[in-house]
């Protein structure tokens, strides 16, 4: 018996400390990966040299050193890539919307030295053990491979749980080719095909006739068990990732950090105003980092903050709600804990649930860290009287919620009506702020009868502001059952489907004529293709990008300094798209078709 327990608990043990290790490694600071490298070459290269002289021994002991300089050999490969000197001719993120083969092919590119480093390293453990009785190095290596290969994989189709806090801060763009779903139909493949291997390995080491074969094939039965188990943690919701998180004490801890939410209905003009807000900060010392959240699942937001002078981090696929606080909380703490940002600044979508945002802000992980909340909400003035009449109960849960209103677009509406909103948000929440703005650009002048002095609230000792459990309601409406998240591209089951929107998009694969897209524009202001609440979009034209947006009922155009792997993209929010109709006018704004 202790010849199979002594080498299971052996393997176990080695391979559970050695992924803690390289996890350890590859958060130090990245001026200590040059020296990490070093040693793991000189550990790779005397691991080789151990493979052939243990290859022609057939003693127990040679059985265990051929198994750990096998593992050790396999952890170069681990440590080259994720310090990202062995990794591949892409270093960006897929771009959004990209999907099918190009968004696979994309993902090789990103590892493709990587694999190619894996087989030259698999083709020198062949040749320098061949012919030899001891191929327990060999096997090991090729057992990590197959591990390697399948998970990878998986979290590319789609896995429950992808550990994203693992990636080092230089491979977080990995995570765009990572996808979160229940579970993939190569899964059962890959835990069927582990099956079959462990179980002929550990019949073999039943049935071996000395105790080299027997501790060796029990490595190997154990490593793939081991195989098996890490593919079941990718799909069971169970915390398996504690198992490592020790190797994370290297990472950098949080530091306390304030929080400024900017809230606001489709197309009142968040994005506009962060942008003036981030040109604002960017005078003041510290460190800002940006989230944005879209309601569809390709964001444009996004490119419109990036080169503002902060890290900006998309949250794409959904609203902020109950079903992806977790998620939320998880990313925004990896979040704090990479940046270490002074300030948070985020961008939930037009339909998000701000006091689901806020109980995520009070959970234990980051709690300690958040010096102070502050919610700005954006009202769009032209569209205030038409949103409300319809959506009271939202209008009303984030006015008040609000550190301060701002009444956007003032300059499309009379003196009348402008004071018909503010006299609506100061019933909601007679406390708050309210000031007006233009583009975004507040109005130097005050208020008639506006109040001079900023009422400090703290959010996060509101009473209004508890976090949901799994049956919250929303906005006032009637609670519902909790349910998975669905990330597709038009389902949102929380409360944007309360609101009863959908999501539409699609790339633009050409060149668009400038009066072609400004009459689509028009037409779907017109109502011609559903009633659609919001548009935006980027676009070549000329030898210049435009981006386009349809807000308030009213569309514009200006121009936009695209990044070299911009992608041409529209989102569509609404009810009752007319998507083909839709699609076929935006095909119809390429330069050719419109001449």
């Amino acid at each position: 018996m202790q010849s199979y327990f002594y080498p299971a608990m052996f393997a176990l043990f080695v391979w559970w400390f050695s992924t803690g290790a390289i996890i350890f490694l590859d958060n130090l600071p990245r001026k200590t990966f040059k020296y990490s490298m070093v040693g793991a070459t000189i550990v790779s290269l005397s691991c080789l040299y151990g493979l052939k002289i243990t290859s022609a021994q057939t003693s127990l002991v040679s059985a265990y050193e051929a198994f750990f300089f096998g593992l050790f050999a396999w952890g170069w490969q681990e440590i080259s890539f994720y310090m990202g000197y062995v990794t591949g001719p892409r270093n960006q993120p897929c771009p959004e919307g990209c999907g099918g083969w190009r968004h696979f092919g994309h993902a090789i590119e990103t590892s493709l030295y990587h694999e190619v480093a894996i087989i030259i390293s698999a083709c020198a453990i062949f040749i320098l053990t061949r012919h030899e009785p001891n191929q327990i190095g060999m096997w090991t290596f090729m057992v990590l491979w197959w591990m390697h290969q399948s998970a990878k994989l998986n979290v590319f189709f789609g896995v429950r749980n992808l550990n994203e806090e693992f990636l080092p801060e230089h491979l977080t763009f990995l995570k765009s080719f990572l996808k979160s779903k229940p579970m993939n139909l190569f899964f059962p493949i890959s835990i069927t095909v582990s099956m079959v291997i462990a179980t002929m390995l550990f019949e073999h080491a039943a049935s071996a006739s000395n105790a080299f074969e027997r501790s060796g094939d029990t490595f190997l039965g154990t490593m793939m068990a081991l195989a098996i188990l890490e593919h079941w943690f990718l799909v069971i919701p169970l915390p398996a990732g504690k198992l490592w998180k020790w190797g994370l004490a290297s990472r950098k801890t949080l530091k306390a950090f304030d929080v400024e939410i900017v809230a606001g209905f489709l197309g009142a003009g968040k994005t506009t105003f962060m942008t003036r807000r981030l040109n604002d900060l960017a005078t003041l010392p510290g460190k800002t980092v940006v989230l944005v959240n879209d309601f569809a699942s390709v964001g444009v937001d996004g490119s419109l903050l990036t080169n503002q002078g902060a890290d900006v981090v998309e949250l794409p696929n959904g609203c902020i709600c109950c079903s992806l606080r977790d998620d939320l909380s998880r990313q925004l703490e990896d979040t704090v804990t990479r940046f270490a940002p002074d300030r948070v600044l985020i961008e939930p979508s037009g339909v998000a649930d701000i006091a689901s945002l806020i109980g995520v802000m009070r959970r234990p992980a980051l709690l300690p860290f958040v010096r102070a909340v502050k919610i700005t909400t954006i009202i769009d003035a032209g569209a205030f009287l038409e949103d409300y009449s319809k959506l009271p109960a939202h209008f009303a849960a984030q006015a008040k919620l609000a550190s301060l209103l701002i009444i956007n677009k003032a300059d499309v509406v009379s003196t009348a009506e402008r004071m018909i909103v503010v006299e609506t948000l100061r019933r909601l929440n007679p406390a708050v702020v309210i000031v007006t703005a233009r583009y975004g650009h507040i109005d130097p002048e005050p208020l008639p009868q506006a109040r001079i002095a900023l009422v400090h609230q703290n959010p996060m000792h509101n009473e209004a502001n508890h976090e949901c459990d799994d049956h919250c309601s929303h906005d006032g409406h009637a609670p519902h059952s909790h349910h998975p998240h669905d990330h597709s591209e038009h389902n949102h089951n929380h409360a944007a489907s309360d609101l009863g929107f959908t999501s539409w998009n699609t790339e633009l694969h050409t060149h668009c004529n400038a009066d072609a897209l400004q009459a689509v524009l028009d037409e779907i202001v017109g109502g011609k293709f559903g009633t659609i609440a919001r548009v935006k979009g980027l676009a070549k034209s000329g030898n210049g990008w435009l981006h386009f947006d349809v807000a308030g009922g009213r569309a514009s155009m200006t121009a936009f300094a695209a990044r070299s792997d911009e992608q041409a993209r529209v989102v569509a929010i609404g009810k009752d798209i007319h998507e083909s109709e839709l699609a076929a006018a935006f095909l119809a704004c390429d330069v050719k078709l419109a001449a």
